[in-house]
């Protein structure tokens, strides 16, 4: 078992919207459930840990929580400073 899926046992199943709607503020689109779910963030690498119960996507405070940090994690990865070495601009032939 992986850690986002021990997530799902920490807590109480809640659908995914009234989850995404306390710790957002917004309740999201279902088929925004659906793609974090089935298809996932950044490529498929991030998807949300839940579980389809009578007809409803359910996860935890606890898995959601791990799914939005692990998105702020790859957001912060892939941020670039916007500095660029004198190399970098001789190798582009701009200096």
């Amino acid at each position: 078992m992986s850690s986002c899926e021990a997530k799902l046992l920490e807590g109480t199943l809640e659908h995914v919207a009234s989850v995404a709607k306390r710790r957002t503020g917004k309740r999201p689109h279902p088929s925004s459930i659906w793609r974090w779910v089935k298809k996932g963030m950044r490529g498929g690498t991030i998807k949300l840990s839940a579980i389809y119960h009578s007809g409803t996507w359910q996860t935890t405070d606890a898995a959601f929580d791990a799914f939005l940090q692990a998105q702020t994690q790859a957001a912060m990865a892939q941020q670039d400073d916007g500095s660029v070495t004198d190399e970098e601009l001789k190798a582009a032939g701009l200096l």
